[in-house]
């Protein structure tokens, strides 16, 4: 989801990031990704005991990794 490129505040208070997910729906994976301010968070609701966490985190560094070394290939036109 595309979100604000300029700061947001709530009573005076800068929102420094924000992002969603969707709790209680019956999946065992959830994944959400949004912007703020030009910068991408992506969350992970996973159920509890049912994926192991330390090897998603593993995972999606090393995917993270590849699509940034893949993506510095190509000069910026």
């Amino acid at each position: 989801m595309i979100g604000p490129l300029e700061q947001m505040s709530i009573a005076n208070h800068p929102i420094k990031g924000i992002y969603f997910i969707v709790t209680g729906a019956p999946q065992c994976l959830a994944i959400t990704a949004m912007s703020y301010m030009g910068k991408l968070r992506i969350a992970f609701g996973v159920e509890k005991d049912f994926i192991d966490t330390n090897v998603l985190q593993a995972c999606m560094k090393d995917a993270f990794r590849v699509i940034c070394e893949a993506a510095n290939e190509f000069p910026i036109k």
